[in-house]
């Protein structure tokens, strides 16, 4: 039997006593003794973490971050002006080398870029999945169903007894998304 025949058989099983409220405690007992293990997040070493934590800061600001790991050096930029040294002169008035941005020279250089919408969107669904709160909980799940997730879910976030505990948990999801990228260019 395949992965996805297993699966459509578990969840067979699982539909058959779904409202049997004793039952699915049963299946839920089971399944956390037995079968589900908590990953626990990867420990960022300390000689990294005031790196990873400032990466993580320019990330979330919109930013590119340029990583010298032969140095430690980081440049940051707008991510509309990275990549075009004239477009960022023209907007600036000033070339990468005038501005003293020098992260194009170095022989070492690693590029770490805002993470993809789809990822954004996992880390939401993953603080949602931590809520106990269930009033707040359908409401953040209601607000990444329909249009406009993002702009939703920060309307409710920050409107809520969750602001700062949200603002931590995707400070600590960013800093390990951070630490995988440089950590296999270092190792």
């Amino acid at each position: 039997m395949n992965k996805g025949q297993l699966q459509n058989e578990i969840l067979a099983i699982i539909r058959t006593v779904f409202d049997d409220k004793k039952a699915l405690e049963k299946i839920h007992t089971f399944l956390l003794a037995e079968i589900y293990a908590e990953l626990k997040p990867e420990e960022i070493p300390t000689k990294y973490k005031k790196l990873v934590s400032e990466i993580a800061d320019s990330l979330l600001a919109g930013l590119i971050c340029f990583f010298n790991p032969d140095t430690f050096e980081v440049q940051d930029i707008s991510k509309d002006l990275a990549y075009d040294p004239e477009e960022y002169e023209m907007i600036t008035g000033e070339t990468f080398e005038s501005a003293g941005l020098k992260h194009e020279t170095w022989q070492n250089c690693l590029t770490i870029e805002p993470m993809e919408s789809h990822d954004s969107f996992k880390i939401m669904e993953n603080f949602v999945d931590e809520i106990k709160d269930t009033n707040i909980q359908e409401k953040l799940i209601n607000a990444l169903n329909r249009k406009k997730p993002f702009a939703n879910f920060k309307y409710l976030v920050e409107d809520s007894d969750y602001r700062q505990h949200w603002f931590d948990f995707r400070q600590a999801q960013y800093e390990l998304y951070v630490w995988g990228v440089i950590k296999t260019d270092i190792r």
